[in-house]
């Protein structure tokens, strides 16, 4: 039986959600939902699953019955006067903000094992995210840097805020960007360039120890925007010629 085609504007119009937050409830980001909408971009059989099993929660929260909506507008219920998160929020009186997971030097080995259970991931130390950013619309994650192949930029122990690409998305790579990267093998904090769609290039910013190596899109798992860079430890100053 074929996964339905859902009207996810319509969707989201029940349930008084912005593109963010509908995002953010699919784990997805609002540019595919915006695309998606529009018909610029057609709904992945993994996307279907996603709408589905939000419209199940829903219903199992005595929210409207009437949320099996395909290709066609179905009358509209406006019965929340709040965001869905918002009213959750408040009928929970959670006042906490977000809380990301950390992706330590030592849970990498298990991560790149277990990156799919949800056992596991509950396991992680979780911190929440820095001041100015906005947790709607995205999966976010912190990265401890493992090794010195991107010296200068980064070193051992920096922390690296990120925020999950869907699949989807990996075509909008921005060449010589900073990704972290799951591979079935490893996780990574390399630069990219997309040499075709079946291959990309790993660059580090330490090139004279670390050459480029070419990476097969098929060995890829997950694909993270870098976001934010947490130092651990303070630059070494220039030299000062003291003249006070």
């Amino acid at each position: 039986m074929a996964t339905p085609h859902y009207n996810l504007r319509e969707i989201r119009q029940l349930y008084n959600l912005t593109q963010e937050e509908f995002a953010l409830a699919l784990g997805l980001t609002r540019e595919m939902i915006n695309k998606m909408e529009g018909g610029k971009c057609r709904q992945s059989r993994a996307t279907q699953l996603r709408v589905k099993a939000f419209l199940e929660e829903r219903k199992s929260e005595n929210f409207s019955q009437d949320v099996e909506i395909l290709g066609v507008p179905t009358p509209a219920h406006r019965g929340a006067a709040l965001p869905y998160y918002e009213m959750r929020r408040e009928q929970k009186q959670e006042k906490q903000p977000l809380m990301v997971p950390l992706i330590g030097i030592k849970a990498q080995a298990g991560y790149v094992k277990g990156f799919e259970q949800t056992d596991y991931l509950e396991t992680l130390e979780k911190y929440s995210l820095p001041p100015g950013v906005n947790p709607s619309g995205a999966v976010w994650s912190y990265f401890e840097v493992d090794g010195d192949s991107m010296e200068p930029t980064f070193f051992a122990g920096d922390v690296l805020l990120a925020s999950m690409l869907p699949h989807e998305d990996w075509h909008d790579v921005k060449n010589f960007s900073v990704y972290i990267i799951l591979t079935t093998e490893q996780l990574l904090v390399k630069r990219v360039y997309r040499k075709s769609d079946d291959m990309w290039v790993l660059l580090s910013d330490n090139e004279e120890l670390y050459p480029q190596a070419l990476l097969p899109v098929h060995n890829i798992r997950q694909v993270w925007t870098f976001r934010r860079h947490i130092r651990s430890r303070v630059p070494q100053p220039k030299e000062f010629k003291i003249t006070a």
